[in-house]
Order: structure tokens, then C-alpha cells, then sequence
């Protein structure tokens, strides 16, 4: 229970970081934000809390408040550096998700922003019609380097290269067929 305790404040550490971040200024790169926000603190939380055992001072005989928060052994420096890793991952892929609102998210805001009343289908398909996920997406894709705009038309960068054959590479590994 320890452990999990010092897991978890570090990467609750890293959350305010970004959470304090976010508030002053969001990043143009949002998804290596995160990650160099959530490495460098769990980085940073494990040399910390490791560090009176890697000098090699021995832990009191009473767990005192500080022996409390101290990592003991490379073990316990292994699973908190193997839930910090997870954590972040996790947080990553939420994140990218509420980044930018898919079409269902969309409707379930508007529809719950309206209280009782509801939305009908046609107020719901006409609010749709205004909110272009492509087009939000490949804006993203823009600003994050992955494509680029070529005599009118979208051409992968490096960058967009390297993904796309990551995940078609994932993809056959996973026998998934084609498509969305």
C-alpha cells in the first residue's frame, strides 16, 4: 500500500504540473507535453525518493513519517516507475480523446447542455453540420508536423511516415483488417 501511495502522488504530481501548465498557457504540441510532463516528474519523483537508498543509508528500525515515503529497494523503484509508465500512457490516450470532440462526445454535451428539454434529430444533425471532426483532425495532423499541404493536397511528413507504418505494422501484427 505504500508503494502504491508513492506511485500515485507522483504521478498526481505530474497531473498539477500539467494542470498548472494547461491553465497559463496550453503547448502547441499537447501529446509531447504530456509525455516530457509525466516522465521528468516520474523521473524526477524516483530519484527523490530513492535517493537515501542508492547513497546507501539503511532504513530506521521504526517507520518513521519520512521512512514512510522513502523507496527501499530497486523493486519497489520497479513498480513505481512500472505504474507511473502505465499511468502516463493511460492519461495520454484519454487525453487524445477529449483533446479534440469526436462526434459522439459532441452530442452528448449539447444534448445534456439542454437539461430536460432534449435536442431533436434535426437540431442534432443541423449542430453537426457546423462541427467538422476531419477537418478538426487534420488541422492536428498540421500542427503536429505529421502532414503537410503539397499543390493542394495532404502529403505525410517523416514524422507521418514513421506513424503510419508503426500502425500499419501493429495492425498486421493484430490481423486487423483494413479501414477505420
Amino acid at each position: 500500500m505504500r508503494v502504491l501511495c508513492i506511485a500515485m502522488l507522483i504521478f498526481a504530481a505530474g497531473f498539477m504540473i500539467h494542470w498548472i501548465w494547461w491553465r497559463v498557457k496550453i503547448p502547441q504540441r499537447q501529446t509531447a507535453s504530456l509525455l516530457a510532463v509525466f516522465s521528468l516528474t516520474l523521473v524526477a519523483g524516483l530519484m527523490a525518493l530513492s535517493l537515501p537508498t542508492m547513497v546507501g543509508e539503511t532504513v530506521g528500525e521504526t517507520v518513521g513519517e519520512r521512512d514512510f515515503w522513502e523507496l527501499r529497494n530497486a523493486w519497489e523503484i520497479a513498480h513505481v516507475a512500472c505504474f507511473g509508465v502505465a499511468a502516463m500512457l493511460a492519461y495520454v490516450v484519454a487525453y487524445s480523446a477529449l483533446e479534440e470532440r469526436s462526434p459522439s462526445m459532441t452530442i452528448l454535451t449539447h444534448v445534456a447542455d439542454s437539461g430536460d428539454r432534449g435536442q431533436s434529430r434535426e437540431e442534432l444533425q443541423k449542430m453537426l453540420l457546423d462541427v467538422s471532426p476531419v477537418e478538426i483532425r487534420l488541422a492536428a495532423m498540421e500542427r503536429d508536423g505529421m502532414v503537410r499541404e503539397e499543390a493542394g493536397s495532404l502529403v505525410l511528413t517523416s514524422k507521418g511516415w514513421a506513424w503510419a507504418t508503426t500502425f500499419s505494422a501493429w495492425r498486421r501484427l493484430l490481423r486487423f483488417r483494413l479501414g477505420g
